[in-house]
């Protein structure tokens, strides 16, 4: 057996829900519940059965990488500088995504990657996998995450070769600045050596809760790769349709290890997507639902007395533990299913600096959203 897959732990979010009961409110897995747009569907499906359901190229049709090509080019860019067919990697969801940039960009005997944390618990395992040194660079939980070049920059070793960075951000909804990005991006052009990599995921792009859109890295650092997909934008988690994007020369060691592990995406799922990016503000039709919702989850908390993060993007939030279990989210998390019937992610899923927090994942129906709040509410009153 290989002695790396034992190495790493199984996931806590799986863990607690496979102890949930039918009844219980879960705010675990962060997995939309608004029904997806069937009519991008049933365009695929005329598709197929004209044309049946034939392999696609190793890095998707062709159309499709153009569309998101032309999706991720910043707004104003000149022709040099837009995203072609050649930087955009069709893949099955953005998690497979993340382990081609890894896999393709790092050399595990030389390298290293830095992990911006709290982060998605997938990032330090992909690392595990392939036997790549990786550290983290963790926020501070005393100013609720904000994202700071400064404690990336001051990470920094001479092998770092990636910075994984996630904006809008599963578990914090931070959304990182303009500002901090420029700065960060700044510092790493200045150092000495071979390039230091930026690995964008960029999965929660669509749900911001601002008055602009969240900037992206990719607009002011040329080393830059993105991570992204349709499952949380569209509700098409199961549809597992993602790319990667970035730099060809890398895009084209990463299209070599895809085609080595998965051929291609499925082309039913490629149809699909070629529907969603070829109508105006097609990725963009859920947002509204989930800042009405934003709201509703703001509402809740006030009226419970629930410290949280407030949102600024995705549809999660970090809830602050009484003392009691500052340093025990685990047991926390595994009190309010058992005495509440709630389902909870513990803060420490995402790296040590989570922990004294409860992630929730606020995707449910209003009514089961307020009940739920309420019952943490209650629950942490009578812990404090």
């Amino acid at each position: 057996m290989n002695k790396r897959i034992a190495e790493i732990p199984p996931s806590l979010i799986r863990s607690l829900n496979a102890l949930k009961k039918p009844e219980d409110i879960d705010f675990g897995i962060g997995e939309p519940t608004i029904a997806p747009d069937l009519s991008a569907f049933e365009a695929a499906l005329e598709w197929t059965r004209a044309n049946g359901s034939p392999y696609s190229p190793n890095a998707g049709f062709l159309e499709l990488r153009r569309l998101i090509a032309g999706y991720l080019s910043p707004p104003a860019a000149a022709p040099g500088d837009a995203f072609s067919t050649d930087n955009v990697c069709v893949t099955v969801g953005s998690e497979e995504a993340l382990y081609l940039a890894i896999k393709s960009l790092i050399d595990p005997a030389a390298d290293e990657v830095l992990i911006v944390e709290p982060c998605y618990l997938a990032y330090a395992k992909i690392c595990v996998l392939e036997g790549i040194a990786h550290r983290m660079a963790p926020l501070d939980a005393g100013d609720g995450f904000l994202p700071r070049a400064s404690v990336i920059l001051e990470a920094i070793r001479p092998n770092t070769r990636l910075v994984l960075l996630n904006s809008p951000c599963n578990p914090t909804g931070r959304v990182w600045p303009a500002g901090e990005l420029e700065a960060l991006c700044v510092g790493l052009a200045a150092l000495p050596g071979p390039p230091v990599y930026i690995l964008a995921d960029d999965v929660y792009r669509e749900l911001y809760y601002g008055d602009t859109p969240p900037p992206s890295v990719s607009e002011i650092y040329p080393n830059t790769l993105i991570a992204g997909s349709l499952s949380k934008s569209n509700a098409l988690t199961g549809l597992r349709l993602g790319w990667l994007c970035g730099p060809a020369e890398v895009i084209a060691a990463a299209t070599k290890v895809h085609q080595f592990v998965n051929t291609s995406a499925t082309t039913f799922s490629q149809r699909v997507a070629m529907e969603l990016f070829g109508r105006e503000g097609g990725l963009k039709s859920q947002r509204q639902h989930y800042m009405e919702m934003r709201s509703v989850l703001l509402e809740a908390a006030r009226r419970g007395g629930i410290e949280l993060i407030e949102p600024e993007g995705a549809f999660y939030a970090l809830i602050r533990l009484p003392g009691k279990y500052a340093n025990n989210s685990m047991e926390a998390a595994e009190l309010i299913l058992r005495e509440c019937h709630v389902v909870t992610v513990p803060g420490l899923a995402f790296g040590g600096s989570g922990e004294g927090w409860l992630r929730i994942s606020w995707v449910l129906p209003e009514e089961q959203l307020e009940e739920g709040i309420s019952r943490i509410g209650r629950w942490l009153d009578e812990n404090r």
